[in-house]
């Protein structure tokens, strides 16, 4: 006697995997955009001067729009880890700037967090066309969650290590999102 369930097709495993990819992809995204505003925050508590919190903010700006043009053309899972690895040297330098123009550069390279956001809601996009509101919900609680996280680490870290060890505490949790983009996601179709 035949059964009546039909037999597995090609159609239907690729939706699984487009649900996982989904599934990986929306909580990777917010978790890279919210270490990325805690490494803004680390900055903006660690600085010299209070002027110099405002270079991260500053060269987002300019960074996000072009990575936001890149992101919709192309790949957007190779451009977050090429970002993420862009963030990870620039807080690697932070850990061993010790005069005022590398502070300087570091803070211009911690501008790549703009660009890992806007790449972010740009493969968000392309997972969930017309579903604006959500991303943009996603987004404010990555960044309200990644200044708790720096507000709350840094002097932990601070009072028990030093604040050289401070940009390098965050750079265990991007390294592993990086690998785990790496790993598990791809971009949308």
């Amino acid at each position: 006697m035949p059964s009546s369930t039909p037999p597995p097709s090609l159609e239907a495993s690729v939706e699984s995997v487009n649900g996982y990819q989904l599934l990986v992809a929306m909580l990777l995204m917010p978790l890279a955009s919210a270490l990325a505003v805690a490494s803004w925050t680390l900055y903006a508590l660690l600085a010299r001067q209070p002027a110099y919190a405002l270079l991260p903010l500053v060269s987002a700006m300019l960074l996000a729009w072009p990575a936001w043009n890149l992101a919709r053309r192309g790949d957007t899972c190779r451009l977050m880890q090429w970002l993420l690895l862009g963030l990870a040297l620039a807080l690697g330098g932070f850990g061993v700037a010790d005069q005022t123009w590398m502070l300087l550069l570091v803070g211009g390279g911690l501008g790549l967090g703009g660009a890992v956001m806007a790449t972010g809601i740009a493969h968000a996009r392309g997972w969930m066309p017309g579903r604006t509101m959500p991303l943009y919900a996603g987004l404010g609680l990555a960044v309200v969650a990644g200044v708790g996280f720096s507000l709350h680490m840094v002097p932990l870290v601070v009072q028990a290590y030093g604040w050289q060890v401070a940009p390098l505490s965050l750079l265990i949790p991007l390294l592993m999102i990086t690998l785990l983009l790496w790993l598990f996601v791809e971009s949308p179709a």
